[in-house]
């Protein structure tokens, strides 16, 4: 995943707030990159723990449930992944995938290896802020927060 990005140009875009925010959470903080990625800026050792479990998972799925991780940083500090767009209400992803609850949805065959193989918290997986849309199809952005790193870190 290391290759064609040049990290030390993200940081002094970064160092010099040109990049949008879109989000920030207690572990990491992503911005807009303007060319439909995103980098996720890990703010302490829990974000480094967050970006090395999205890029395995981004890495071991051949699902198009996740956006995928495209380039990482040698330190593990940035990563950039695909640009989804917001989703408002979790409502509508249950809509796309045709049932009525979330205990439904993470019953499904395309869905349900998701919380075991990857020890993911279906408690975290039906927030909103979680999933974005790409392409019209709703897909899990944020998916760093295991099992593991919540009894390690939280």
């Amino acid at each position: 995943m290391n290759g064609l990005i040049e990290f030390d140009e993200i940081d002094e875009h970064l160092r010099m707030g040109d990049y949008p925010v879109l989000g920030m959470g207690s572990a990491r903080r992503v911005f807009d990159l303007g060319n439909d990625t995103v980098v996720k800026v890990a703010r302490n050792v829990k974000g480094y723990a967050q970006n090395e479990v999205e890029c395995m998972i981004s890495e071991m799925d051949e699902s198009d449930t996740f956006a995928k991780v495209l380039y990482v940083a040698r330190d593990g500090r940035c990563l950039v992944m695909e640009k989804a767009g917001p989703v408002y209400n979790f409502a509508s992803i249950r809509s796309y995938y045709h049932v009525e609850s979330n205990k439904d949805l993470f019953q499904l065959n395309n869905l349900s290896y998701i919380p075991r193989k990857y020890n993911l918290l279906i408690s975290d997986l039906c927030r909103p802020v979680n999933w974005g849309v790409i392409d019209g199809r709703p897909v899990i952005i944020d998916y760093g927060f295991t099992g593991r790193i919540r009894r390690k870190y939280y």
